[in-house]
């Protein structure tokens, strides 16, 4: 009899012990606040305008009525920019003096939409810090940036937007 309840005690400690137990922690889920997610498993191939997406609204804190008005211009401007872009393959002043006009064209589109001026200009910065942020992690991945002409990217063109964003942040700093 005494062993009947030792062995019946010792099997209620072993399954109370076992549901005791605490799960284990849930995998991390990317680098810290602002980061890049991490690299997608072998054979996919993440959709990068999904997450400059949802960079762009978590930065800007777009309210959903914001978000649907928002993303059509955004999505007409980026489109207008890419054109640009291809029509100045080798005219890089050209396509900078076009690329001001569509973002002076589009900066009232946007304000219509955003209610402020400080939001707009974020809206460009955010743009401009997204395609930074995507290079700076092909080059920590091993892979060759290219540039719009399809061409790996040129080191000078790199280096001058590196000096562009260290101007950019010490200006927010002061």
């Amino acid at each position: 009899m005494k062993r009947l309840l030792l062995i019946f005690l010792v099997g209620v400690a072993t399954t109370a012990q076992t549901q005791a137990q605490e799960p284990p922690p849930p995998p991390k889920m990317g680098r810290m606040q602002g980061g890049m997610p991490p690299p997608p498993p072998p054979g996919e191939r993440p959709n990068i305008e999904a997450i400059k997406v949802a960079y762009i609204t978590k930065e800007l804190n777009l309210s959903a009525e914001e978000a649907q008005k928002f993303w059509p211009v955004h999505n007409a401007y980026m489109a207008e920019l890419k054109k640009a872009r291809q029509e100045n393959k080798s005219a890089e002043l050209a396509f900078e003096e076009q690329a001001l006009s569509i973002r002076k064209k589009y900066n009232n589109d946007f304000k219509k939409i955003l209610n402020a001026e400080d939001r707009v200009n974020t809206v460009f910065k955010l743009d401009r810090n997204f395609n930074d942020m995507m290079r700076q992690e092909m080059m920590k991945r091993g892979m060759k940036p290219k540039g719009p002409d399809g061409k790996p990217d040129r080191p000078e063109l790199r280096k001058r937007l590196m000096q562009r964003n260290r101007t950019d942040s010490t200006i927010k700093k002061n």
